[in-house]
């Protein structure tokens, strides 16, 4: 099979898809999943944009969005993830993690995975920024498979989900809830007289 790739891509993220393509095909050959993932096509279009896409980060996004055309199911929703991945499977730490978790808060998205070897630069960060965040940290290529494609049970029951991911060395941070949006916009009153008809 062939795997194509356009769009505005740097060098590093070129280079990137190609370890992302290796791993995926060490891990669902591992699991005994699509045994003809390598003779089937794939293309990667990555959108122009305002900004060049270059850099590792997207290793874990790229890891997922492979694997769930190759098994034909969507990844977790309200799940964002940054990483680079290794061609062994592991997952290594990125730059940035305040600006990545600032656009994660502005999407009002709160599950995000992170490497395990970020978690310092998330404990330097205000109480107050991480509020309504749950943090996963990974270290390799299959707990982020279990996180991003939960079975059975797991993909109802988030008690159940976090109690494999530990089992599985994912280590969580669950931070309190952020009442900013509800307090401001769900909380706000009009009085009558201030209506506009």
């Amino acid at each position: 099979g062939t795997f194509t790739q356009t769009g505005r891509l740097g060098e590093v993220f070129s280079e990137s898809v190609e370890v992302v393509k290796i791993a995926v095909f060490n891990l669902l050959h591992s699991l005994g999943q699509v045994k003809d993932f390598d003779r089937n096509n794939y293309h990667l279009h990555v959108p122009m944009g305002a900004t060049p896409k270059d850099g590792p980060s997207a290793g874990t996004s790229l890891f997922t969005a492979l694997v769930s055309s190759a098994i034909n199911r969507p990844v977790a929703s309200n799940l964002a993830m940054t990483g680079e991945i290794t061609t062994l499977g592991e997952v290594i730490s990125i730059g940035g993690v305040r600006e990545k978790l600032t656009a994660c808060k502005n999407h009002n998205i709160t599950r995000v995975v992170l490497p395990l070897s970020n978690k310092k630069n998330v404990k330097k960060l205000p109480d107050e920024f991480k509020k309504g965040f749950t943090i996963y940290y990974v270290s390799n290529i299959r707990q982020l498979y279990d996180l991003a494609f939960p079975e059975g049970e797991r993909a109802d029951d988030q008690m159940l989900l976090h109690e494999h991911l530990l089992e599985q060395g994912v280590e969580i941070d669950q931070f309190e809830e952020d009442n900013f949006h509800k307090v401001v916009f769900e909380g706000e009153t009009i009085q009558p007289d201030n209506q506009i008809e």
